[in-house]
């Protein structure tokens, strides 16, 4: 499945424009960046906004953060765009933002979420300077497959927690670290799909099968991120693993053996990885300093473990 990202902000602006220049220059790359909407700038503090998406064939991720008053999607969007999909917004912003769609006013407090339909107009104010949302656009079928009532959530304010909740958090992660989704594009569109019917209420059928899927996946990607980010802290523990990922430690120990080998050995190879790719630098630093920089605290453990790992020792390695 094609994987494209994107990434917008006014940090790529020309320098020495005024602030209704940087708006428009802005605007006019934003239509092209995403022609979904709308945005009106802050009068009262200057013009900034960061975004970035990552588009999975078609599920999108995408966040927002900028300094203005109001986000709008026009009909001329609408019929330019002939988009058919659902849009599951959360407010990430810490104040409440007013959306009116299909004729419908409510309020989105923050952290809750909104599925709005891309194929008809909405607008969201609040009054405040500031702006923050996430948001995943989800194919229109196959959701309303998944939940056939789906279009009666449209235009309301959704709690946050549960499987909608977690869905918009991995969108988070994902756009924290992209990389991620070159190596499991499909899958992370599928998980996405799970978690949002299993939060909307899918039939009793699908979400069995999302529980089973998407929840258990999504939350495995998230501790396998966790590992790779802090394998090397010498006291790492597959309890402060558990913690980090807001888990029981049994449920990350299963979490892990299911996807095919247990914390100690991916802590193992992890450390091992590393240490044979500062290895492989030609008159680089001490072995004792590398193998304490990966985690290990014991210099003979760490020569056994290499050998019996790469089939040299640390020493024959250098420069390799």
């Amino acid at each position: 499945m094609p994987v494209l990202k994107k990434m917008l902000s006014t940090d790529m602006l020309p320098e020495g424009l005024s602030e209704r220049q940087r708006f428009m220059f802005f605007a006019e790359l934003f239509e092209h960046f995403s022609n979904t909407g709308e945005l009106d700038p802050a009068e009262d503090v200057p013009f900034r906004a960061a975004m970035n998406s990552i588009h999975v064939g078609t599920t999108m991720l995408g966040r927002c953060d900028g300094t203005f008053t109001t986000v709008r999607r026009e009909k001329r969007q609408v019929l330019a765009t002939n988009d058919d999909r659902y849009c599951l917004a959360r407010n990430t912003g810490s104040r409440e933002s007013r959306v009116t769609h299909r004729g419908r006013e409510f309020t989105m407090r923050p952290g809750s979420m909104a599925l709005l339909k891309l194929d008809e107009p909405f607008f969201a104010a609040d009054g405040m300077n500031q702006k923050r949302f996430t948001n995943v656009h989800l194919p229109m079928a196959t959701l309303k497959a998944l939940v056939p009532d789906v279009d009666n959530l449209v235009a309301r304010e959704l709690e946050s927690g549960g499987a909608l909740s977690l869905a918009m958090d991995y969108s988070d992660l994902l756009l924290r670290h992209p990389g991620a989704v070159d190596e499991a594009g499909f899958a992370i569109a599928n998980h996405l799909m799970d978690l949002a019917a299993l939060g909307l209420g899918a039939r009793r059928d699908v979400a069995a099968n999302a529980q089973r899927g998407g929840v258990r996946a999504v939350r495995l990607q998230s501790v396998l991120m966790i590992l790779q980010k802090r394998f090397a802290e010498p006291d790492f523990s597959a309890q402060k693993l558990a913690a980090a990922a807001g888990l029981s430690e049994r449920y990350v120990n299963e979490l892990l053996y299911e996807a095919g080998a247990s914390f100690t050995m991916r802590l193992l190879e992890l450390r091992l990885r590393k240490a044979a790719e500062l290895l492989a630098v030609p008159a680089g630093r001490r072995i004792s300093d590398i193998a304490f920089d990966c985690g290990f605290n014991d210099l003979s453990y760490f020569n056994r473990c290499f050998r019996r790992r790469f089939g040299l020792t640390p020493t024959a390695a250098r420069g390799r």
